[in-house]
């Protein structure tokens, strides 16, 4: 667990830098201007399409699958209530996959498809590894199991964190 939440932070920490630089590349203003937003307002049909801005309608339902009182929910790793909530979170960042995907987005969020992937690894190894049902692993024994649930648990402030940092990475 300790290995774990320490990623975690590494992972939020690393984010925040990236989404909260200057901005300041040593480009004029000219040449850090995109050409789309020089040019007339209708886009050429030479010039690609702007990527979407998907966590408008995402975060918001990402914040929402954490919002309640879940703190002991996951104590024991196996429990059929942490199976249920972190089925829950995994479903919504698989919303989020799905989304990007049909937007054809996909290049737009690298960072976001790699925390998206994070989750699905984390939550296939954690059906794998027979941690539904065990009454043995828990958060705070830093289980294997434990690693898992904590990913899945964390996945979607982290899917929501990427999502804004690729798109200020685009714009």
């Amino acid at each position: 667990m300790r290995r774990t939440t320490t990623a975690a932070v590494l992972l939020v920490a690393a984010l925040l830098t990236a989404g909260c630089s200057s901005g300041d590349d040593g480009k004029t203003e000219a040449e850090s201007t995109p050409a789309s937003a020089a040019s007339s307002a209708t886009p050429s049909a030479s010039e690609p399409a702007a990527a979407p801005t998907l966590s408008t309608e995402w975060q918001p339902k990402l914040d929402a699958a954490t919002v309640g009182d879940h703190d002991d929910v996951c104590k024991t790793v196996g429990s059929k209530a942490c199976v249920t909530y972190i089925t829950e979170l995994a479903e919504v960042v698989y919303d989020v996959r799905d989304a990007i995907d049909t937007a054809g987005a996909t290049a737009a969020y690298p960072k976001t498809m790699d925390a998206i992937q994070d989750v699905e690894d984390a939550s296939g190894a954690y059906a794998e590894g027979g941690c539904a049902g065990s009454s043995e692993a828990t958060l705070d024994e830093g289980s294997v199991c434990g690693g898992y649930v904590a990913t899945l648990l964390t996945g979607p402030g982290i899917v929501s964190l990427t999502m804004t940092t690729d798109e200020l990475t685009a714009s």
